[in-house]
Order: structure tokens, then sequence, then C-alpha cells
């Protein structure tokens, strides 16, 4: 059996619509959005074209529909309707400045309805990307991107060879000889963040009021970070300083987050055959880190842990064979002066980043891209290295985490000489 599904695709099916696949079920619920600014991007009319083409042609595809959340299905768009579903999935913008982007993806984020797999708001120099994580990951995401940014069919018809169950299961099998006493090692003790308060069922609830902020590391900050890591932690990943870093940082503008572990994203392509191609999907999986947030050392350690045991393979495989019995994710109150949980998920790049129609130099490219809030119990940052920089993106929720101190705290990191002479001098 292919590790695909590229065929079942575009099968013309009934009104009722396809189930969403085992292995995308558990990420129902959950958005991403990926911004890039400045693009010699397509036109919307351009893109529209593209997407009414697909539609047509292929209008049972996961892009071409809309999702049923709570029955778990993909739902083919009935012929009337597909002009003004095009009129929601594609919305014309002015142009961005680059101060601009956390007001741009927030005053779109509502247009991103949970009900459309994609929302992409298209701009003179600028496109910003919503998708539902039921389509797929990062690597998806950043495909889906470049493809609309170039209104490129063929880029959005590649996304239809998706990864099935059966890819995660050809992961076990060839991982488990190598792995198995680690894993029935983290089954007997897995690793779980500890429960961070109970919700007073007095408490009303709060409607949750998603938030971002950004932030650049430029070169010379990269380099300070890089000179600290090779004085202070040498071999010690620079990824586990900057979450150690970020952490800090938070912490240091009064920011409430849980310091003893952290949830971080492991990708498992690499612990697929080689001789396969990699398909599109969702195949990396959110693990607990246990790890002293405040020295990268230990989270060094843990993060090592993590991929070196791929643990990620059975992690995906269980919450596959589980995801029919769970529902769509609801956000959760967060108990009243609890502690956030911090999630912390850094790329070196991501496939068709580079290839993006990029205009000017290299040192005045932004790229935004993180999870949205899923509630107000936590704070993701996303940091993805950039040839001259690196970019940091938080997500969190207005209502447990005050948007200056986000901002301020991504300041900082921006600007490390002083956080690390003041706190990460003392590791």
């Amino acid at each position: 059996m292919s590790t695909t599904q590229a065929s079942n695709q575009h099968t013309v099916i009934g009104p009722r619509g396809r189930r969403i696949a085992l292995i995308d079920r558990p990420w129902i619920g959950y958005r991403s959005v990926m911004l890039a600014t400045p693009l010699a991007v397509s036109t919307a009319e351009e893109i529209r074209r593209v997407l009414a083409d697909q539609l047509s042609d292929h209008p049972s595809a996961p892009l071409s529909g809309r999702i049923d959340e709570r029955a778990g299905r993909w739902v083919p768009v009935p012929r009337a309707e597909r002009a003004a579903h095009l009129d929601r999935v594609l919305i014309s913008s002015g142009d961005l400045e680059p101060d601009g982007i956390e007001a741009h993806v927030g005053a779109h984020v509502a247009a991103a309805a949970s009900d459309l797999p994609f929302v992409v708001v298209v701009g003179t120099r600028s496109i910003c990307v919503f998708m539902s994580h039921a389509v797929g990951d990062a690597t998806v995401l950043s495909r889906l991107m470049l493809a609309l940014a170039r209104a490129d069919r063929r880029g959005l018809d590649a996304i239809a060879s998706r990864a099935g169950t059966t890819t995660p299961l050809r992961a076990l099998v060839r991982q488990v000889r190598p792995h198995h006493r680690q894993w029935l090692e983290q089954l007997r003790h897995p690793a779980a963040p500890p429960a961070l308060g109970t919700p007073d069922p007095a408490e009303p609830a709060t409607p949750p009021r998603p938030a971002f902020a950004g932030a650049v590391l430029g070169g010379p900050a990269l380099r300070d970070l890089t000179r600290w890591r090779n004085a202070n932690a040498p071999g010690v990943s620079l990824t586990s300083v900057l979450t150690s870093a970020t952490y800090r940082a938070l912490t240091e503008q009064g920011l409430n987050i849980h310091g003893g572990g952290c949830y971080t994203l492991v990708d498992i392509r690499s612990q697929l055959p080689k001789t396969e191609e990699l398909p599109y999907g969702n195949l990396a999986k959110s693990l607990y880190l246990a790890a002293d947030l405040s020295d990268p050392k230990v989270v060094a350690v843990a993060m090592r842990e993590a991929v070196d045991s791929a643990r990620a393979i059975p992690a995906i495989v269980v919450a596959t064979a589980t995801s029919p019995l769970r529902g769509p994710v609801l956000a959760q109150p967060h108990p009243r002066g609890a502690p956030l949980m911090f999630t912390m998920n850094s790329m070196p790049t991501l496939p068709g980043l580079s290839d993006l129609p990029w205009a000017g130099d290299s040192s005045g490219r932004r790229f935004f891209g993180v999870g949205l809030s899923a509630g107000p119990g936590g704070i993701t940052v996303f940091a993805l290295r950039m040839r001259d920089h690196m970019q940091l993106t938080a997500s969190f929720d207005e209502t447990t985490a005050a948007p200056d101190a986000v901002r301020g705290a991504l300041e900082t990191l921006a600007d490390p000489a002083s956080l690390m002479g003041r706190r990460l001098g003392s590791a």
C-alpha cells in the first residue's frame, strides 16, 4: 500500500464528503498562519483563477472544500456556492508595512473561519495564509503559501499527495528494533506536564482573544548569542539556548510561565525510509520536554533525548489510533493565577521559503508564522532562520498574557547582549 493518498484525493464523492484521515484528525480545531513580505506576488485575480480551476477539476480535494469539524469530514462545495466560497477564501488587501504585520494578521484572523481549510490574504507585496492543521503541518503550509504566491496550479495539486495512516506505521516498524527499550521506558514513565491548577466553575468564562507579536533577531544579535553559547555552553544547540533565553525574557517581563518543561514539535520525516517520497500531511508531533527551562544545558539534553529516542513516532501512532475517540478541540478556561504552558518551535528553514518571489535584498525579508492560540493556557514562540536574521513570532491569548509584555520579551531577544549579561550569563 502506498504511503500517500493522492489517488483518492480527486475522486468525486457525495455531498457529505469524506472522513478526515485518522492521522489528521488529532489536529482538527488547530490553525496556523504564515505571512511573507515583500514579494512580487501574483495578483488576486490570478490566484482566484487558479483556485477556481482546481475547485472545478477536483471538488473533493481537501483544499477545495469545507471542513465539518464536529463530523470530522471534508465537505465538497456545491457548484452553485463556489463563487461565494472563493469570496471567503480569497481576500484582497492593500500594501503592508513591516511594522504593521501583527495588526494585519489580527485584522484577518476572524475571517479564517473553522469551516474553511485555508484563507489567503493577498496584498500588493505580501501574502498571508491561514490554514487548518487538519490539512497538514508547517511543511504543507509553506508549500501552500508558495503555490498561492506564484498562482501555481501544479504546486496546489502536489499538496494532494498526502501521508496516510500507513506512513507512521512504516516508521514504527523501521524504528522499533533500535528504540523499543526507550519507548517502553517512556510508556512506564511518560514525560507529561504537571496539572497547573483547576478552573473555578463559578468563574465566568472569558471569550478568547488571540493575539500575536513578532520581532527580528538580526545578524549581530545572532552572533552575540552564538558567542555566549560557545563560551558558556559549548556543544549545546543554539535552539536550546534560544529556548532558555525566550523563557527568561518572558518571565523577566512579569509573565507567569511554567518553568519545568515546554512543548516542541518533532518532525518524523527524517526517520522515514530514505527511498520513499516525503509526502505532505501531519508528520510532526508536539512533545513535552521535562527540563529546567532556565538552563540551556538541561534543555539541550531533553531535546536530544526526544529526537534520538524517536518517540514522536509511537506518539503519532497512538494519537492516530485514538483520534476517533476524541472530539474537536475546545478552548479550556485557564485557572486564575496558574502559570502558562510554553511551546518553543524552531526551524532552520521551511521547504519553499527560499523559492518565494522575494522582492528586494534578503535583509529586508520578513516572515511571520505561528500556530494560532488554541486557548488561554499557553504561549507559543516560533523561530525561523532566514539568510541574514532570525524571525521570532509569538501566539498567545490577551486574557492571560499582556501583549506589551510579550512584545517586550521578544524585543529583548532581538538585542540579547543585555539579556545575556543580566540573566543568561548566570546560567
